[in-house]
């Protein structure tokens, strides 16, 4: 049954946030790496993702806080983890020409994270970068902490290769959907290959996210990825869920 609209607004203006872990592993030994840290709503007994409440969100103007209450958790999971694993939390590219975010945010990492360089801002094409010139100003000043920028959902956006070009980045995240289509299409490898070298020749890592069965393994290991993110290494859960999981204390 669906969830009255007036329900998940509440849910939202009450701050009933969930952060799930998705693991992230190297792509040639298979070893933990860390997690991408993934928003839910939790209204009533269910759980919601982000497609799911997304426009309420958006109708109530409540994204700023919802960025907030995620980027806080995942501090302090951060230092939980003692610097031993990673973590990577998506911003909206229109956020990185936000100043007065950017500088919340900023702060907010230099007081509280004590192993910045445990943490990966994702950038994602929820919108558009219009000036260039302060987001890459932005994610400058916020690189000197330590921390990494990458782009999220490499080669679906429409500014891709803009934002590679104007911006500090650190490495590429794939879309999804350019996976499912691997084990089938030449020239969907082909053009996978073309931007994992391309994320090395940059001098930055790759992430490819959607991994799902031992056949796309072998073929994304050949093409020499960096790491694998995807249902068969776990979907996203909560982190007492994931500890367990990977035996992590």
């Amino acid at each position: 049954m669906a969830i009255p609209s007036r329900e998940i607004m509440k849910a939202i203006s009450q701050k009933k946030y969930l952060v799930y872990y998705q693991p992230k592993v190297d792509a040639q030994t298979e070893a933990l790496m860390g997690f991408e840290a993934l928003v839910r709503l939790k209204v009533g007994k269910e759980v919601l993702t982000p497609e799911q409440f997304f426009e309420e969100m958006m109708a109530i103007q409540a994204g700023v806080d919802m960025q907030h209450f995620v980027v806080a958790e995942v501090l302090e999971q951060v230092n939980a983890f003692q610097g031993q694993f990673s973590i990577s939390v998506n911003i909206p590219a229109p956020f990185f020409m936000m100043d007065l975010y950017m500088d919340e945010i900023y702060t907010r990492i230099k007081r509280d994270c004590k192993f910045p360089q445990q943490l990966t801002l994702e950038i994602i094409e929820r919108g558009e970068i219009t000036e260039l010139e302060s987001a890459r100003r932005n994610i400058q000043r916020l690189k000197t902490l330590g921390l990494k920028v990458v782009m999220d959902d490499f080669g679906k956006g429409y500014s891709s290769l803009t934002y590679l070009r104007a911006l500090p980045i650190d490495g590429l995240k794939t879309d999804r959907s350019f996976i499912s289509l691997i084990k089938h299409d030449d020239k969907q490898r082909t053009i996978i290959q073309a931007i994992i070298n391309l994320s090395h020749d940059i001098g930055g890592k790759i992430v490819i996210e959607g991994v799902e069965d031992e056949e796309q393994i072998r073929l994304l290991r050949d093409m020499k990825a960096d790491y694998f993110q995807g249902y068969y290494y776990g979907k996203p859960m909560p982190i007492d869920e994931a500890i367990r999981k990977f035996h992590l204390y």
